[in-house]
């Protein structure tokens, strides 16, 4: 057994091993010319489309500063007022516009005019307003009280085709669906 470990406790084995790398790694050489060519491949592609990009302004700068006596075309002719908000011809911004229509409308409601001088209608501010009706009250119809609110509504079994008056009153209150006579608690029990 001492013969066949013998070759481990040897110290001059060690060195013995020819140093290197393995034969089946790669070659690095051919990689790095392949990314050397790409290099100046996508160096060369710049160059070239920004030149093309630079002829190309040159020529339409060429092409716009022509004049001719020829009508425009109606791709550069203005539309007709009104036009679009922000198309060309358009001077005012539309947030700008919002704002001055804005401020136009609270100028309206905020201040007092004459509407017609000779019936005497005015108009007066929208707050004064409001008081005005606060204290005044809402007009009432008497016979407001004797009506039954009632919305056309779609009927369940047309699947929405044909409406019905119902009341819009909890079921089982005081009135009945068809707006007939008030109903008491005991009536509706029988």
């Amino acid at each position: 057994m001492k013969e066949n470990d013998s070759h481990l406790n040897n110290a001059n084995n060690l060195h013995e091993a020819p140093v290197g790398h393995e034969m089946g790694d790669i070659n690095p050489t051919p990689v790095y010319k392949f990314l050397g060519w790409l290099a100046v491949l996508m160096v060369f592609t710049y160059v070239l489309v920004y030149g093309i990009i630079k002829w190309n302004d040159a020529r339409m700068d060429k092409m716009n500063g022509i004049v001719t006596h020829m009508p425009k075309s109606k791709s550069e002719q203005l539309p007709p007022e009104p036009r679009l908000q922000l198309a060309p011809g358009h001077a005012i911004h539309p947030l700008a516009e919002g704002i001055a229509y804005r401020d136009s409308v609270y100028q309206y409601l905020a201040s007092y005019a004459y509407l017609n001088k000779s019936t005497g209608s005015v108009r007066i501010p929208i707050d004064r307003a409001k008081e005005i009706f606060l204290q005044h009250g809402v007009a009432v119809r008497a016979s407001a009280a004797s009506t039954i609110p009632a919305l056309m509504q779609p009927e369940f079994s047309s699947a929405g085709r044909m409406t019905i008056a119902r009341d819009q009153r909890v079921p089982g209150g005081t009135f009945t669906v068809t707006g007939g006579a008030p109903q008491s608690k005991e009536n509706a029990a029988e």
